[in-house]
Parts: structure tokens; C-alpha cells; sequence
């Protein structure tokens, strides 16, 4: 037990030494602009009953990351960050026109519609720092603000501007869940002032409140692949 104490303690001090000799330790901030591409996932009822297809669609927004990086030795740090800003997304989708018993299909094969929001978004994205690489594992909510919702037969479109009761609607609650994983690489002009250039992959996830089949949960699905460009303020460990 006693050698136990004395191993313990000898790491111990080696690691707190190691610490202060290496550490670069601080507040750390990153403004970003992704750019993204994302494809709408349709829930299974619609692509069996509907012909559901997702469509892909370009979106973007403003995200601030901020908070703690601990460097743990020479070349590797831990990012603890938030995550907050705005998000721009799509839910695009087209579907049979004989499935909305509408009429329609006396004209068209198919219909295209999309649900675009406006989102505040709120979540948290711990960082692995590898020398000037950082990869981010997270999630959290997005918050939409506003929304529209757009119908296209053939040339004809159409235009619906959603309130937060027109969200709440059609998604419940009146929320969408994401996961993300991101991986960056910053390139330091100054100290402590670096471009940031990731690459990021996420998926954010709608229940659909005007389908309940059978006491079934429909949910939609945004699969997110996209750029990051930004500014950051934070300690280089390379």
C-alpha cells in the first residue's frame, strides 16, 4: 500500500510538473460559418405509403464557440466549449402526388415541397487538441425562430411564411435535436489568433406532430455534411 502511495504521488507531482512546464492552458473562442449541404431523411411510413424521396439543400448560418481548453502535454489539449448562434436548415423532400388525394396527380408525378427554419442554437462541443487540430464531438437543440414552408407541381411554386405556432404544428415539440462532429485546423497569424478551416458532419432530428400512426413516433432527418470557416482566439499547443 505505502509503494502504492509513493507511485501515485510520483506521477502525481511528474504530472503537475509536466503541466506547468508544457501548459497553455486558457479561455478559448472561436467565431464560425458553416456552410453545409444537407439531405433530408424521410421518415419510413412516408417512403413506403408516399414514395417519399429526401432532397438535398444548401444552408448555413453563425455559430460562437467558446470556453476552457486544458493542455495536457506537449502536443494535446481538451476543449470544453459551448455552443451558440444561428442556423439556417432544410428539410427537403418529394413524394408521390397521388398520395395527397388532392387532384393533383391528374397534372404531375410528383410533389416537392420543403420546410426551412430559422433556429437559435444551443449546445455543447468538447474538443480533442492535437497539436493545431482539434477533434469536436457534441450536440444540442435548435430553437426555431421562424420558418417557411415551399410547394412546387412542375413550374408552379408556391410560398408559406411559418410563425412559432405554425412551427409547433408541424414538429413536436417545437424543437430540432443535432449531433456534430467537427474536425479543424487552425492556422495561427498571431499569438493567440488563428484562421480556422474544419470539415463537419451532422444530423439534426424533428418529430412530426400531424403523423401518429398507430401510436408510432414519425420523425424527419436532416443529414448535415459541410465546411467551417472562422476566426479563433485561443493558445496554439503545436
Amino acid at each position: 500500500m505505502n509503494n502504492l502511495k509513493r507511485l501515485f504521488f510520483t506521477v502525481s507531482i511528474l504530472a503537475i510538473f509536466n503541466i506547468s512546464v508544457f501548459a497553455k492552458s486558457g479561455f478559448e473562442f472561436i467565431l464560425n460559418i458553416p456552410l453545409q449541404m444537407g439531405i433530408g431523411i424521410m421518415p419510413k411510413y412516408l417512403k413506403d405509403n408516399a414514395g417519399a424521396n429526401g432532397e438535398v439543400s444548401f444552408d448555413g448560418g453563425i455559430t460562437a464557440q467558446f470556453g476552457y481548453m486544458t493542455q495536457m502535454s506537449s502536443r494535446l489539449g481538451i476543449s470544453l466549449l459551448a455552443e451558440f448562434g444561428y442556423s439556417h436548415d432544410t428539410i427537403a423532400a418529394s413524394l408521390n402526388a397521388s398520395s395527397l388525394n388532392s387532384g393533383i396527380e391528374m397534372y404531375a408525378n410528383r410533389v416537392a415541397f420543403s420546410y426551412s427554419f430559422d433556429s437559435l442554437q444551443i449546445g455543447l462541443l468538447p474538443k480533442f487538441n492535437i497539436g493545431n487540430f482539434a477533434i469536436g464531438i457534441g450536440g444540442g437543440i435548435k430553437i426555431p425562430m421562424k420558418g417557411k414552408l415551399i410547394t412546387k407541381v412542375l413550374n408552379q411554386e408556391q410560398s408559406n411564411e411559418l410563425g412559432r405556432g405554425d412551427i409547433a404544428n408541424i414538429i413536436s415539440p417545437a424543437i430540432l435535436g443535432y449531433i456534430k462532429a467537427s474536425l479543424d485546423y487552425s492556422i495561427f497569424f498571431k499569438n493567440n489568433f488563428a484562421f480556422n478551416i474544419g470539415l463537419y458532419l451532422g444530423y439534426d432530428i424533428a418529430k412530426d406532430k400531424s403523423l401518429d400512426i398507430n401510436g408510432k413516433k414519425i420523425y424527419y432527418g436532416i443529414l448535415d455534411i459541410g465546411v467551417e470557416l472562422g476566426l479563433k482566439y485561443g493558445a496554439s499547443i503545436d
